[in-house]
């Protein structure tokens, strides 16, 4: 029954959080298409494709070719009206229109380069983007004759109408994004956060952006960035379901992808080398995907839309569940306390409230800076992490990972020997200088030397690794030349550049490792023993080094053990000075377990793995810090 608690919150945690998969229910194919540049479909189940291979097709909704049209470039664009009538941008410098059988309706000479075409359901709205020209054109759907235009200030990329042809987006070359009205007058001007691939736009007035960095970002009618997430690559193409609740995307890897408004993957798939263009049916049931070798995949994932609206139903209602039983438990102890008369507590918490609250911010900023990133870490561990791209629910692999390492396994070997290394020089050192100190008969020579050694705490630690580095030099530093000043130039020796001696050299840095903090710990210690202990060991004839090993070390074990529980912590956790100095090298003699996970997460991008080493650090840390306290027993205990 202990278990039972742990189990619902791993349910509440992972519940929804792993995409879901689907394969193409049919695949069409159009001979020399090359890349599917657009895709469009309509109610009556018809599709419409453009290609780079100058080829403008119609398919029915069982993928049978209706008619299919040359151009003579490239077809950058097609839209098709719910009316039938196909409209085709090409590169060959022309607009043209076909009805439902495909006769020609009109061809206009655009005198440049048509880049994109979008309209309206029922054709109302025409917008039409040109090579180097800064101005929106409309067009009028009967004759193909310019009806209008709207000058942008800027080199078009693309645009779009929304269905209904109340809303159109321009999208620009300078990261500008320009939202009108039907009529053509700009509302908004807003700027997105990387080199734009691709547009869609709701009948809401909600707009979508693909970006060359892998992004897709989502704005409302006002212009304001309601979120950003991420794919793998470069997005080559988002699209709206018609209900504007779904948000389909493809990016340069092949991946197709659909999401909901709040960012949350519902769905992927890879085909290809290249994913080039997307389109939803108008019931929202079909995806659409076009590849970069003229294939159509036309994916069902209405069962996928069907679940997660089905498992967001179940999520409310289990975090319903988890208020009521987190109401429930604290009803429960409320009645506990009122039986044991516990419950003046919170009459003491009343007459302290200002207290609590000007504790509350100091509270909220360690929650936010120390224990959030700490819960995200262990949460992340579990996860194929890279922020602003896929999350994926890996469990234990990142673990797994670590053990099969080369760069983890070689530096744990370090690590226990920094860690012995480590405690002979944060202990011995400062232990025999505070002692000395403490044992100076004028207390102005005491106050003399605490000043002298404490005054190096001034001194950067960045430039004191700078200094031991010019110091390990091999042409320059100071050990080699003293090698060659004494005779012993044989010796001298690349210090930090030989693997055999790479780590000891670093090792070596900071002698003779009088740590200041480690030094005033022991030298307060020494000063609380109480004076009548020592007088009364001399008066029965004990000399000194038994006053040290029967006194003075008994009474400083609580130092002892805490100077031992944050000299692990430290050795454990550092690499600032490995990264300074050796950077992990030569080849990787001088790797720790903290040094990979700042390059996991840093150099590689891999913060899940990052976490996980973060994550298995901890444990360490806790299981030494556990059995230090339980091997040495202060004075008090």
């Amino acid at each position: 029954m202990r278990r039972t608690p742990w189990i619902g919150l791993a349910l509440l945690l992972l519940l929804g959080l792993v995409p879901k998969y689907t394969s193409a229910e049919q695949m069409w194919s159009v001979e020399g298409a090359g890349d599917i540049t657009s895709i469009s479909a309509i109610e009556d189940g018809r599709v419409a494709i453009g290609s780079h291979g100058s080829k403008a097709v119609v398919f029915d909704q069982d993928g049978r070719e209706q008619f299919g049209k040359e151009a003579n470039n490239v077809v950058n664009a097609v839209d098709l009206l719910e009316d039938g009538l196909l409209l085709v941008a090409s590169d060959d410098r022309h607009l043209y229109a076909y009805d439902g059988s495909g006769k020609t309706l009109w061809d206009i000479d655009m005198k440049r380069q048509v880049k994109s075409v979008s309209a309206s359901d029922d054709g109302s709205v025409i917008a039409v983007t040109v090579q180097r020209n800064n101005d929106l054109l409309f067009i009028n759907k009967e004759n193909g004759e310019q009806s209008g235009s709207v000058p942008i200030g800027t080199s078009m990329k693309t645009a779009k109408v929304s269905g209904n042809g109340q809303w159109i987006v321009a999208a620009t070359a300078d990261q500008f994004l320009h939202l009108l009205d039907k009529d053509g007058k700009e509302l908004r001007k807003f700027g997105a956060g990387g080199q734009i691939q691709s547009v869609a736009l709701s009948d809401d007035g909600d707009t979508i952006v693909g970006t060359s960095d892998g992004k897709i970002e989502l704005y409302d009618s006002d212009g304001k960035r309601l979120r950003s997430f991420g794919v793998r690559t470069t997005v080559s193409a988002v699209v709206f379901s018609r209900d504007g609740k779904n948000i389909g995307a493809a990016d340069l890897a092949g991946n197709f992808y659909i999401f909901d408004r709040g960012g949350k993957e519902l769905w992927e798939t890879k085909d290809g080398q290249a994913g080039r263009a997307v389109e939803f049916s108008p019931d929202g049931k079909t995806l659409y995907a076009g590849t970069d070798d003229g294939r159509i995949l036309k994916l069902d994932v209405s069962s996928v839309v069907a679940k997660a609206k089905s498992e967001a139903r179940t999520r409310i209602l289990l975090w319903a569940l988890g208020v009521v039983v987190v109401a429930a438990v604290v009803l429960l102890i409320l009645r506990s306390m009122k039986k044991r008369g516990k419950l003046g507590v919170f009459r003491d918490i009343w007459r302290a409230k200002w207290i609590y609250l000007a504790l509350a911010p100091s509270f909220a900023l360690i929650f936010a800076f120390l224990y959030f990133p700490a819960f995200s870490g262990l949460f992340h561990s579990l996860y194929k992490w890279q922020p602003g791209g896929k999350t994926t629910f890996i469990g234990l692999d990142n673990f797994k990972r670590m053990v099969h390492d080369p760069y983890v396994t070689k530096g744990l070997g370090n690590l226990v020997i920094l860690i012995v290394t480590g405690l002979i020089k944060s202990i011995i050192p400062p232990l025999i200088v505070a002692e000395l100190v403490y044992h100076l008969r004028s207390k102005k020579l005491q106050y003399g030397f605490r000043t002298a050694f404490t005054a190096s705490m001034v001194i950067p630690g960045v430039a004191g690794l700078l200094i031991w580095q010019n110091f390990y030099d091999p042409n320059l530093g100071l050990f080699n030349n003293f090698l060659q000043l004494i005779g012993l130039g044989s010796w001298a020796h690349g210090w930090l550049g030989d693997p055999k001696t790479a780590l000891w050299a670093l090792i070596f840095i900071g002698f003779p490792f009088v740590g200041i903090l480690q030094l005033l710990v022991f030298y307060a210690g020494l000063l609380s023993i109480p004076g009548e202990l020592i007088e009364s060991a001399r008066m029965d004839g004990a000399s000194l080094p038994r006053i040290i090993r029967s006194i003075h070390l008994p009474l400083l074990s609580g130092q002892f053990k805490f100077l031992i529980i944050l000299g692990l912590i430290g050795i454990i956790q550092d690499f600032n000075g490995i990264l300074i100095v050796t950077a992990g090298g030569p080849m990787d003699s001088t790797y720790v377990p903290a040094l990979q996970m700042y390059y996991a997460a840093t150099k590689f991008n891999d913060l899940g793995y990052a976490s996980a080493l973060g994550v298995s650090m901890f444990a360490v840390i806790l299981v030494i810090t556990v059995i230090n306290l339980k091997l040495i027993k202060s004075a008090e205990e």
